[in-house]
């Protein structure tokens, strides 16, 4: 079986997994905490999902890499990465009509924050994991120049998303610590 991956918020409320526009009425707090990870890149709280016909921030968003060579990536490069767990998601609740995969072209890794052009989203398919589990090696040498700078990288840099424009009920779901 194929799994997605989806951090457990520090401060998560309940059982399910919601985008930061619905937490934005649900739980105020909660999304101002966690709104705060786009200060200086505030831009990506309107960018279009031009396949989804919606919002970045109207999307719950996944990672095919798993959390422990996330872990080991990032820890190569000089990063430490706190022991939170990861939620393990069956690729089967989010495949369908309401997910797709935001892939990083060469152009966008020339010409950053270029997010809604639609030739970058896919239909996100499960044939495809492997694809969406490489970590490149841009991404590689971002973070080692951001540590070197002094700067936390941000952990997705240049890593394939998959988006799902939905909720997620997690009270089923394993959770892994890498």
């Amino acid at each position: 079986m194929e799994y997605l991956y989806h951090r457990v918020p520090k401060n998560m409320v309940g059982t399910v997994l919601y985008p930061l526009n619905v937490l934005k009425v649900l739980y105020p707090v909660v999304y101002r905490e966690h709104v705060a990870k786009y200060e200086g890149r505030s831009h990506l709280l309107l960018a279009e999902v031009p396949v989804l016909h919606c919002l970045w921030n109207d999307v719950l968003h996944f990672t095919a890499v798993e959390p422990h060579v996330l872990k080991e990536t990032l820890k190569s490069a000089g990063v430490a990465l706190s022991n939170q767990g990861w939620f393990k998601v069956p690729v089967s609740l989010v495949e369908g009509d309401d997910s797709i995969a935001f892939i990083y072209t060469r152009e966008e890794r020339v010409m950053p924050n270029a997010l809604s052009r639609a030739k970058e989203y896919a239909m996100f398919s499960a044939s495809q994991m492997d694809t969406y589990r490489h970590i490149p090696d841009e991404t590689i040498e971002y973070y080692k120049d951001e540590v070197a700078a002094g700067r936390e990288p941000l952990m997705f840099h240049l890593v394939a998303h998959i988006l799902y424009k939905g909720t997620l009920e997690t009270k089923d779901l394993e959770v892994v610590y890498p």
